[in-house]
């Protein structure tokens, strides 16, 4: 090719280019129409208003008539916006963009409008996300008591910690229960794990189970479910409360526990008792936070599958503190008690005490619940002194 045609094919291309990239780029502009040529040039001071607020100045300056049909939503956005003698089309463009809007100017008249595209986007992303909300559906958790899943019910996950989970519809994820077990029944699809602790899981004919089957039964894990429905005030165990059986049985257990705890851990008792006299408030507001919150924290771990093996230990470290807490309260009122203390120890104490809150604990409803207080305080004073090992630290 020779020098005088290559530079004839630049010359056309250098022409053509501005106008094959304005017909692939699309109009950005937001002004629809063309503006008098002596419009003057506007100076907008806004350090705090909305777009409403700029378009009325900027109309006013330029002397144009002003109709808005924007929704309140845009026009009402803050704006803060500063130029000094600047065109009118240009500071326009600033405004509109600002509230994503776009205008058009005919007859000495700016009427502003939504911009459709951004609107059209804003709904259409509105509607994936019910969209999604709808797929996902929703979380049930029952606490001390069974959960259903009805035929023609859609869950995202089904736990139940204290009781057992019956499926008929659908469940998304996983059904969990803690203290009970998991039944599938005829058209019940579950597309995630069933798990079970102190339980079993059961998968009728007809029931489809994605996932796995995890059932965790045997002597610990059973005792452990038993432990969460007491816990969590599941009806089984708060009917057999109030037989005097059952409560006569529950006095003998506490005591005993007392009397090996006492012998196993002198030393620990006596640091805890250190740490309750000095520091009794704290003591009791600790107490409070392991009652009230218990049931958050095993919801908290129930909604997360990676949580769901941690219910059983947190249950255990609850035991574990209101047994400590039982003996701590028992030998405090044994230390207490107008005998003799000759060649006292703290297994003769918690002999003492416990036998009085043994007797107390067989009074229904308010032994229970008596029993609870004193073990709560003792418990805050045993969780927060970690077992006796910052009991030096509260002395004055």
């Amino acid at each position: 090719m020779s020098a005088a045609k290559l530079i004839v094919v630049l010359a056309i291309s250098c022409m053509l280019l501005p106008g094959l990239a304005w017909a692939a780029t699309p109009d950005s502009r937001r002004l629809e129409g063309r503006l008098p040529d002596n419009t003057p040039a506007v100076t907008l001071d806004q350090p705090r208003g909305t777009v409403l607020d700029a378009l009325i100045s900027l109309s006013k300056q330029a002397g144009w008539s002003l109709v808005v049909t924007a929704p309140e939503s845009a026009t009402t956005r803050a704006l803060t916006i500063q130029v000094s003698k600047r065109p009118a089309g240009d500071v326009l463009e600033l405004v509109l963009e600002a509230g994503a809007l776009r205008a058009s100017f005919a007859d000495g008249v700016l009427r502003v409008r939504s911009d459709a595209t951004t609107t059209e986007s804003r709904d259409s992303w509105r509607e994936r996300r019910r969209e999604r909300r709808g797929r996902r559906g929703s979380e049930r958790v029952m606490l001390g008591q069974s959960l259903n899943v009805g035929a023609e019910e859609t869950v995202d996950k089904a736990v139940a910690v204290g009781g057992s989970v019956t499926v008929a519809g659908h469940v998304r994820r996983d059904a969990v229960a803690v203290g009970g077990s998991v039944t599938l029944l005829p058209g019940a699809r579950v597309e995630g794990d069933a798990v079970a602790i102190g339980g079993s899981v059961s998968v009728d004919p007809g029931a489809t189970l994605e996932g796995d089957n995890v059932s965790l039964g045997g002597t610990i894990p059973t005792a452990v479910g038993s432990l969460s429905r007491w816990v969590v005030g599941g009806r089984p165990g708060l009917h057999s409360m109030l037989s005097f059986v059952s409560r006569m049985t529950r006095a003998v257990l506490l005591y005993v526990i007392a009397l090996l705890i006492a012998a196993a851990f002198p030393g620990a008792l006596s640091r805890i008792k250190l740490y309750l006299v000095n520091r009794p408030g704290l003591s009791a507001l600790g107490g409070l936070a392991i009652i009230f919150g218990f049931v958050p924290l095993c919801v908290l771990l129930a909604v997360t599958i990676i949580g769901i093996p941690l219910i059983p230990v947190a249950v255990m470290l609850l035991v574990a503190l209101f047994l400590f807490g039982f003996t701590m309260s028992a030998a405090w009122l044994g230390e207490r008690m107008p005998v003799s203390q000759e060649r006292k120890t703290p297994i003769k104490s918690v002999a003492r005490g416990g036998a009085i809150l043994a007797v107390v604990g067989l009074i229904p409803w308010i032994g229970t619940a008596a029993l609870i207080l004193v073990a709560a305080v003792s418990a805050g004073a045993t969780l927060l002194s970690r077992c006796g090992r910052r009991a030096e630290i509260a002395v004055a």
